[in-house]
């Protein structure tokens, strides 16, 4: 005949423990996601005026208007690029999907309606520059040794 052994009370404690952090863990998953979408109702946007080897001039966020887009304009003087602007539509502003050209500048915007979606490149520092400069050089005087 089998003996029945005394049931450990470590393990139904255990799984009593379990059982209540995970449904624990669940409550606070959604009490945040329900926060965060809360908190990040607003839409926003970057604004500024990026130029090559400067970066962007006047960094800004601007908070998006009801019905309006995020907008991203690169212009172009044929195949180079001059500059970009990045900025909220407005009724003063709509924004206007397209290529538009002037003269001979050709202008390329594009709309989006999502947080931060018109988004741009952290600019790198000057240092930053300099040490990519550095390396490649070390690198190629490597090379011809």
């Amino acid at each position: 005949m089998f003996l029945s052994l005394p049931r450990d009370p470590w393990k139904s404690l255990s799984a009593s423990v379990i059982s209540n952090n995970t449904t624990m863990n669940v409550f606070l998953l959604l009490t945040f996601s329900a926060l965060i979408c809360w908190v990040s109702a607003d839409i926003r946007c970057h604004s500024c005026y990026k130029f090559p080897m400067i970066g962007c001039v006047d960094r800004k966020s601007c908070k998006l208007e009801e019905g309006h887009q995020c907008l991203s304009t690169n212009v172009y003087l044929g195949r180079m690029w001059i500059y970009s602007s990045f900025d909220c539509g407005s009724e003063k502003k709509p924004c206007r999907e397209g290529i538009n050209k002037t003269n001979d500048l050709t202008y390329n915007t594009t709309c989006c309606r999502r947080d931060s979606c018109n988004g741009f490149a952290p600019h790198s520092s000057p240092f930053q520059n300099f040490s990519f400069l550095i390396l490649f050089a070390g690198f190629g005087i490597w090379l011809l040794n």
